[in-house]
């Protein structure tokens, strides 16, 4: 006896041993796993652990800051539950993201059980706070349920009715699930251990799935007849007591589960790898179906996975929101038995508070194509690297975001802007000395419903060599995004000697003016710096007016060895300010020039007539003859032309007939007399004069140089009435200018 007690003692301290040592394993593993996760949103203001006693759940820190991760479990027999506070609700009535990075530890084939994402209404205990499975005492339970399914742990429940009142009520679940309950037959009774045993799932795996945990469709009963034997007495036998072997059955019962829409792992160790995995959950409130795609996003380089999957499977709201309030409440469970592992979320987007994403593009603005993932560019190419940051709706704006930009290491950037969706807010300038540092950090102003986007445009040139992923992070103190540049290789040019280009003529200054209705001549010209000649066939002019790519040009074979002329179309110059028009060439051996620059101002000048609203002609005695009566010297008719040099314009007119009150019509006509020719202008429009603009401020006098026989007269006939008693007799007529800002 006394060698038993020992080695019971030594067994004693030998478990006492294992188990710590086990619980300082996977805390170490925890610990690790934290300071390499990926960047949340804080989780304190949206999250509270639910009011189960006990509660594993916990908010921790990483190297981002405390409150980024929620841990649910870390040792055996835990259960975790961690729910949104009040404000923090789903909306059911929009559409909603939420994404998370979830760890399942790397405990392999000890690991269970694992973690469900729960949305629920079941204000039974404590508002939903306290919602979790319970047994028929009230109190929570741990192991196969996850905290939300329901437990067949009284093997005296015989229907999914009654399995299924234990589940957390008016729910839907997901559940990552790292241990197969597998236990069958009369094992099974009272266990706890056979929600995997059904035919929805194919392998003994981990696994993922959708279901109902307070409905009855999502169990199904398996009935087990127990036999049990005992002794009755049966006399006795010369006075010795006799027994005999009396058989009872009984009907037990178990539950399995209806796993809907599963994805089934491949391996024993799947999730529980010591891997963050993504998932992203996606409500479609007209439809009334969320989607879930795991394993959506690399954890390292932000970058989708091309493999990721996805299913799609029917929420009913009346089955989670029976009392129709539109919202409900959400969040996670975890358990662990006696296999068990560390169970970790980090929320990435909450939804309801802000929905946003953020992409990025690089463009090869030198050969409009969009680069990919491997593609190669050559070197001088002008690039354009586009990141578009969107807000979608929530109720909170995106606030406090800062962009921290990680820019491709084989470009060289010139300098970039942002812009946004409210045309109020001014746009912000980056300068090329911080874009070059590769990693500057941009303050973007907070995002709303009025202000929905954000573009940061970043112009620059392709420099030979490899650049790695990158990935830029948006990150906001309620809501995260990222965005990658695939990686590309930018190759040197075949030849070495360099291309250089310099505005000539008119062009030479850099500044040019002209006016809104006219295209714009710039002159240049290209040489290599080792004198060989200029193959105008295979030369590219490449304009950018105002930022934006124009389409190029080969440069004209009849023009001599590298010159050209650009002519900068009027419809695309902005007018009453200065235009950035800048060009570069490319030969087709990839050589690429320097960038010139000509800043075109277009004026705002105008075409003005000024005539008198009054006038008259000499007075004149009549003499029976036809005769030509000059106007007075307040007729004066003048144009002037502010449109700038080389604009043309016509000046025409047209008369009424001159009228007396006492005489009526007076039988004459306004002319035009040029040498023996007189047009007419009671007829209709008669041309005056014509002119083209020789400077920036042309005043013209049509009126000078008009004489007795030259010019605007009235051409009266003979037989013409005159006054009586030497009282003149007036006649009244109206003359209409009009003029264009064209030749004849």
């Amino acid at each position: 006896m006394k060698i038993k007690s020992v080695l019971l003692s030594v067994m004693a301290i030998g478990l006492g041993i294992m188990i710590w040592g086990r619980g300082t394993v996977a805390q170490a593993d925890l610990t690790d796993a934290l300071n390499k996760a990926p960047q949340g949103v804080n989780v304190d203001s949206y999250f509270q652990t639910g009011s189960i006693l006990p509660n594993s759940a916990t908010k921790v820190a990483t190297d981002f800051g405390e409150n980024q991760a929620v841990q649910l479990t870390n040792n055996a027999g835990q259960l975790g539950t961690i729910w949104t506070q009040d404000d923090a609700k789903m909306s059911l009535d929009s559409d909603e993201t939420a994404s998370m990075w979830m760890y399942f530890g790397d405990k392999n084939s000890s690991s269970g059980d694992g973690m469900a994402f729960v949305m629920q209404n079941d204000d039974r205990y404590d508002h939903g706070m306290g919602a979790s499975t319970r047994n028929a005492n009230g109190n929570s339970v741990a192991g196969e349920t996850l905290g939300v399914w329901g437990t067949d742990q009284d093997k005296n429940m015989s229907t999914a009715g009654e399995v299924a009142a234990t589940g957390i009520q008016n729910s839907w679940a997901l559940e990552f699930d790292t241990f197969h309950n597998g236990t069958t037959g009369e094992g099974a009774l009272g266990a706890g251990s056979s929600f995997d045993t059904d035919s929805s799932l194919s392998a003994s795996y981990a696994h993922i799935a959708s279901g109902f945990p307070g409905k009855a469709k999502t169990y199904n009963m398996h009935q087990v007849p127990v036999t049990t034997t005992t002794k009755v007495p049966d006399g006795t036998f010369f006075g010795i007591p006799q027994y005999k072997d009396v058989s009872t059955t009984n009907q037990y019962y178990y539950a399995s589960m209806n796993h809907t829409k599963p994805i089934e792992g491949k391996s024993a160790g799947w999730l529980v790898d010591g891997k963050w995995y993504h998932v992203t959950l996606k409500w479609n409130a007209a439809d009334q179906t969320m989607t879930y795609v795991f394993d959506d996003k690399d954890p390292k380089t932000g970058q989708p996975k091309a493999n990721a999957t996805s299913k799609t499977v029917s929420v009913p709201k009346s089955t989670i929101d029976p009392e129709n309030t539109g919202k409900v409440r959400w969040g996670f469970t975890g358990s662990t038995g006696t296999n068990w592992e560390p169970n970790a979320v980090i929320f990435e987007q909450v939804p309801g508070i802000v929905n946003s994403n953020a992409t990025a593009t690089l463009k090869d603005e030198t050969t409009q194509r969009t680069v990919a993932s491997g593609d190669s560019v050559g070197g001088g190419h002008h690039m354009r690297l586009t990141y578009n940051l969107a807000y979608t709706g929530g109720s909170q704006n995106w606030k406090d975001i800062q962009v921290k930009l990680n820019l491709p290491s084989n470009m060289t950037f010139s300098g970039g802007t942002v812009t946004y969706g409210d045309s109020s807010l001014a746009k912000t300038s980056l300068s090329a000395a911080d874009l070059n540092t590769k990693s500057p950090t941009v303050p973007i102003t907070d995002m709303s419903k009025t202000n929905p986007t954000a573009t940061i445009t970043l112009d620059g040139v392709a420099s030979p060599g490899d650049s790695a992923l990158a990935m830029s992070k948006f990150v906001g103190s309620n809501a995260l995004a990222d965005a990658t540049v695939p990686a590309f290789t930018v190759t040197a040019p075949t030849k070495t000697s360099a291309l250089n280009m310099v505005l000539t003529g008119d062009s030479a200054s850099g500044e040019t003016s002209t006016m809104p209705d006219k295209d714009v001549p710039v002159t240049g010209q290209l040489k290599y710096d080792d004198n060989s000649v200029v193959n105008n066939g295979t030369m590219t002019l490449h304009p950018v007016l105002n930022g934006e790519s124009l389409p190029t040009e080969l440069l004209r074979s009849s023009d001599s060895a590298g010159a050209f002329t650009y002519n900068v179309p009027q419809a695309k110059l902005l007018s009453g300010q200065a235009n950035d028009l800048k060009l570069y060439a490319e030969d087709t051996d990839g050589r690429i020039s320097n960038e010139v620059t000509d800043t075109i101002t277009v004026k705002t000048g105008s075409l003005d007539l000024s005539v008198p609203t009054t006038a008259s002609f000499e007075p004149t005695t009549l003499t029976g003859k036809e005769q030509l009566i000059r106007p007075s010297s307040d007729l004066k008719v003048a144009v002037s032309d502010t449109r700038g040099k080389g604009n043309d314009w016509t000046l025409y007119a047209k008369s009424t007939p001159f009228m007396s009150k006492l005489r009526g019509t007076l039988p004459a006509s306004l002319v035009y007399k040029t040498g023996e020719t007189k047009d007419d202008l009671s007829a209709g429009y008669v041309k005056l004069h014509s002119a083209t603009s020789t400077s920036d401020n042309d005043v013209t006098d049509v009126s000078d140089g008009w004489t007795a026989d030259e010019g605007l007269l009235l051409d009266v006939q003979g037989d013409a009435v005159g006054g009586v008693n030497n009282a003149p007799m007036a006649y009244i007529g109206q003359i209409t200018w009009s003029f264009t800002n064209a030749p004849t």
